[in-house]
């Protein structure tokens, strides 16, 4: 398990409403399984995405706070493409 330094490729705000703003971003980085991926931009992440460079399939991860955890199964160091979403 290692904590990835993710490059970040995009990182927007938008206005919900008036009182809410969102950010959004994307990223990219090699993953491992139970690997950790923290997002700076971030106080919460209200959603996360990961998929495989190589194919564009889905990488399984969950979220807490402002942190990406991979839980897909026997990933060694692939590379993926990530999207993030919160505050």
């Amino acid at each position: 398990m290692a904590v990835r330094t993710a490059t970040s490729t995009s990182l927007k705000q938008t206005i919900v409403t008036p009182a809410v703003e969102k950010k959004y971003e994307t990223f990219e980085t090699p993953v491992s399984t139970d690997d950790t991926i923290p997002r700076g931009n971030f106080t919460t992440l209200a959603y996360a995405k990961l998929c495989k460079k190589s194919d564009g399939s889905d990488v399984t991860c969950t979220i807490a706070t402002n942190v990406i955890t991979v839980t897909g199964a026997s990933l060694t160091d692939v590379p993926v493409v990530g999207f993030a979403y919160g505050t």
